[in-house]
């Protein structure tokens, strides 16, 4: 088994980079989405703020919502704890204390990953510039996960990565899948009404999902569809099925495993002992905001587990 200190620098690792390439995808897709929406429907900038369940501290350092501000926070603002330069400096940091269990690519991309954002930070008022850079982020996190797929034996270590990485991920499809709530609200406006397929079409696009929607249900884009899709196929690596799933294969061959996975089953029979596709709008916000309780539960389970055990005398 591998050192504990060691193996936390690799979960967070490995959470930080998932976040990264999403929290990039999810602002260019909305950046993309707000061109094309009316002016009164109810999405705007400070939606973004909402996803990460920011607004307290948003509104502790801005005085105004606008555009330059919510880009600032959730990009640049290095007193923002959930800001992407603060999850990149993570990264980096993990990355370089573990050279000596990772391909050695790995690191190059990271750090050259960092001075890119670092030297762009500056222009990210400029919508073109910032809409590039977080492109090429998202471009080069996936690369990243392609060394360590193709490149890092499985043992210990990687069975951390691949169990952060889902968990992580996991936890961003529900905070996306939020928004159904709001799509589905009875009191939405004509307007939300009347955009509602380019709304589900950008649900499924900030997750990387509309080309495998369109493969695997072939019908238009509607809410009953969209969420099942989402929540409950099995195929697809970004649905909370998939990802949920996931967690438990690779927690699977760790040493002293069992504790965890049982309480890891507990939130996926929570999550799928009844259908959710049609539930109040209402319901299916609580739902999710319930499953990022569970998963913040299940961090620090890992955590007690393997990284700060506690030893009885």
């Amino acid at each position: 088994m591998m050192l504990s200190r060691v193996a936390e620098r690799v979960y967070w690792l490995a959470r930080y980079l998932e976040r990264v390439e999403n929290t990039a995808r999810l602002i260019n897709v909305h950046t993309n989405l707000l061109m094309d929406l009316p002016a009164d429907v109810e999405v705007g900038w400070f939606t973004l703020v909402t996803i990460f369940d920011g607004e307290l501290f948003f509104h502790a350092s801005y005085d105004e919502i606008n555009e330059n501000n919510v880009m600032h926070f959730l990009l640049a603002d290095e007193n923002n704890a959930i800001s992407l330069i603060n999850s990149l400096s993570a990264l980096r940091e993990n990355a370089r204390t573990s050279l000596d269990i990772l391909p050695e690519e790995t690191w190059e991309q990271v750090n050259e990953l960092y001075l890119l954002v670092k030297s762009e930070l500056s222009a990210i008022s400029n919508r073109r510039r910032r809409q590039k850079l977080l492109l090429s982020m998202s471009e080069r996190c996936q690369t990243v996960w392609g060394i360590l797929a193709n490149h890092m034996s499985r043992n210990h270590g990687y069975y951390f990565m691949q169990t952060a990485k889902h968990l992580e991920r996991a936890d961003m499809t529900s905070r996306i899948l939020e928004l159904a709530s709001l799509l589905l609200a009875e009191n939405r406006s004509q307007s939300m009404r009347a955009v509602e397929g380019i709304l589900w079409s950008h649900l499924l696009r900030a997750l990387s999902a509309q080309q495998m929607f369109t493969h695997s249900r072939n019908n238009d884009v509607n809410a009953e569809a969209v969420l099942a899709f989402l929540l409950r196929d099995s195929a697809f690596p970004r649905s909370l099925f998939f990802s949920l799933g996931a967690i438990n294969r690779y927690l699977s061959p760790l040493p002293g495993a069992q504790k965890v996975i049982d309480h890891h089953r507990q939130s996926i029979e929570f999550m799928f002992e009844n259908p959710q596709e049609n539930l109040p709008a209402e319901e299916i916000h609580n739902r999710m905001d319930a499953l990022q309780i569970r998963l913040a539960g299940l961090n620090t389970a890992i955590g007690q587990q393997w990284f700060y055990p506690v030893h009885s005398s």
